[in-house]
């Protein structure tokens, strides 16, 4: 027997599409939200029982509508947004697809108040149940609206048991108030949950206000600000240095044009501006706002717009890069260390001491060590005169070159003015700061730092030594990485990797960077060979630069375990004033940490 085809109905048809818009309670609020900030409004009021699935409410000051306008909204598709096809080419609006209020209705029982604000009008009252218009009527209110949903899914069994725990469920909610505040700071926001307040958010709130209800407070303590434009790109926001990490990238906010959105493409640039500087599986915490012309993105590829499709998404990429990666290189390194965190007693010669000449206190034990840089793993404008001296293979240390005829001698820095004391297990310097500080340094790590910033400086100059090899060393590749590198010789050679295919997906090294030493090729090229097939062209080329520099100069730096000559150690201190990245290794292991003299003396009693 032949199935029959048949035209669903249309309470039906509401509730599978409510299935796109509507996930849980949170879903909810963001689009009543999104409806207000529309409207126009100025002050969102948000009231929700036990998460959103007993009751949400959404009170503005906006536009409102006229009981005709209200009337019609509820059907689907029905908008003030959008006229005609060409509208959908630059969305300037949250909401653009007038389903949201049909959707939400069909799966709740909705009341909704609003009024225009029109001379002698009164406001208008809609009551429905499970998208079925029950009550009609007049009511008395401010310009403005308000929507109540109640008993959210109640006639939809099958997707209420999917719902968590009101308290988890009250968590979406006010996240998804959280990131509408972040990108509307001219509008004040309101939460209440179960008669509390979980979010106030009075309208003009700073930036980094804001940023501490979405960071925290100890992660608010660490924020650059950055802003930046490439080509018809903008960005501007807020990031935590490296001192500060994150074990998810939940914490990493994105906004383009006022819309909160998820971009793992986009995420991974930030990531990459901060290569070498946070341990590995660690993310960076901040608001970053993408501006760009409206007609260059597509907001309408996700039910729920989190997504959007950039028309360049390589020009975003690069503009987020460069952006952050300029602002975390020109920050300082290290971070001063706030007033709370010295004793009650501290005073000159007890701990928490400044640094002269311009040096920077460096933070607490109890703080990570700070770096607040980027290595910029695309080639910047090259620097001007000749590098510093390359290393060579060997772990003896390179002697900070006198300075030029003519040119004023460096002042001492912050690791110039450091007493060094001794070495600790023949792998920490143990050093003492001005004020009594005591101050520990990890010599391979150190080191590491110093020969990785010496060796990019000679890369970006072009002038990276290439040692060619006696007899070539044949490298066979799996098929996927072998085509990465056919694509990516010349990039190769510029970083030192003289190849050539030998036939087949086999290639012959026939020269490596001097400073590599005794490396053994095979599994260096493996590796970069399967960076270059998983990653985007230029992002492998940015992350393989920064890897293979960073291998050599861990191959020549001190190892641990090794003896050093107080004046090779003096040479080490000296020659990290010279670099502005200090206080992590390429490879994002700390460098360095201070213990303050009151901490030392609280430790043994004396406080």
């Amino acid at each position: 027997m032949p199935r029959v085809i048949q035209v669903l109905p249309p309470g039906l048809v509401n509730q599978i599409a409510a299935g796109e818009v509507v996930e849980r309670p949170a879903s909810v609020v963001k689009e009543l939200v999104e409806n207000a900030l529309d409207a126009g409004a100025r002050q969102v009021q948000v009231e929700v029982e036990e998460g959103g699935l007993a009751l949400v409410r959404v009170t503005d000051d906006g536009c409102g509508m006229s009981s005709d306008d209200a009337l019609l909204a509820l059907e689907r598709h029905a908008t003030s947004k959008l006229r005609d096809a060409a509208g959908l080419e630059a969305i300037a609006t949250l909401g653009f697809r007038g389903e949201a209020l049909p959707a939400i209705a069909s799966v709740a029982r909705m009341r909704l108040d609003t009024c225009d604000g029109a001379e002698g009008a009164p406001g208008t009252r809609l009551v429905l149940e499970g998208g079925r218009l029950v009550e009609r009527g007049a009511v008395a209110r401010p310009r403005g609206t308000t929507i109540e949903v109640r008993d959210l899914f109640f006639n939809t069994p099958a997707r209420r048991k999917f719902m968590r725990a009101p308290a988890s469920e009250a968590g979406h909610v006010s996240e998804a108030v959280l990131r509408v505040a972040l990108a509307h700071p001219e509008v004040g926001f309101t939460l209440r949950s179960a008669g509390r307040v979980a979010l106030g958010s009075p309208a003009g709130a700073a930036l980094r206000e804001r940023a501490v209800a979405a960071l925290g407070r100890e992660a608010a303590r660490h924020l650059l600000e950055l802003s930046g434009e490439r080509g018809e790109v903008r960005i501007r926001g807020v990031l935590t240095a490296p001192d500060h990490s994150e074990a998810t990238s939940r914490a990493l906010y994105l906004f383009v044009n006022g819309r909160y959105v998820r971009d793992r493409a986009a995420s991974h640039a930030v990531l990459r501006a901060y290569a070498g500087t946070l341990p590995q599986g660690r993310f960076p915490a901040g608001l970053l706002f993408i501006e760009l012309p409206l007609d260059r993105v597509d907001v309408n590829v996700h039910p729920q717009k989190l997504e959007v499709r950039f028309a360049e998404a390589r020009a975003v990429q690069d503009a987020l890069f460069h952006t952050v990666a300029e602002a975390l290189r020109t920050a300082p390194w290290l971070r001063h260390r706030p007033a709370e965190a010295a004793g009650p007693s501290d005073g000159p010669g007890a701990g928490g001491a400044t640094a002269p000449d311009g040096a920077v206190a460096v933070p607490t034990a109890a703080e990570a060590p700070a770096l607040v840089a980027s290595v910029l793993a695309e080639a910047r404008a090259l620097h001007g005169g000749p590098p510093p001296p390359l290393p060579g293979s060997n772990t003896s240390f390179a002697f900070p070159l006198p300075a030029a005829a003519g040119e004023p001698a460096r002042a001492a820095g912050y690791f110039g003015s450091l007493r060094y004391v001794g070495q600790h297990a023949r792998t920490y310097l143990l050093c003492e700061a001005p004020g009594g500080a005591l101050v520990v340094i990890d010599q391979h790590a150190s080191h590491e730092r110093l020969l990785f910033q010496r060796l990019r400086e000679a890369w970006r100059a072009r002038r990276l030594p290439v040692q060619p090899l006696l007899v070539p060393e044949v490298v066979t590749l799996p098929p996927g990485p072998a085509r990465a590198v056919e694509g990516a010789i010349d990039e190769l050679r510029a970083l030192g990797l003289d190849v050539e295919p030998f036939g087949g997906d086999a290639f012959a090294v026939k020269g490596a960077p001097a400073a590599l030493g005794g490396v053994e090729l095979t599994p260096l090229l493996v590796d970069l060979a399967q960076q270059l097939e998983q990653l985007d062209r230029g992002s492998a080329l940015d992350q393989a630069v920064h890897d293979l520099l960073a291998t050599m100069a861990c191959h020549s730096a001190v190892r641990a375990h090794q003896e050093l000559a107080p004046e090779e150690a003096r040479s080490l201190l000296d020659g990290l004033d010279s670099v502005d990245f200090k206080a992590r290794c390429p490879h994002g292991r700390p460098v360095v940490f201070e213990l303050s003299l009151y901490d030392l003396e609280r430790r043994v009693g004396r406080r």
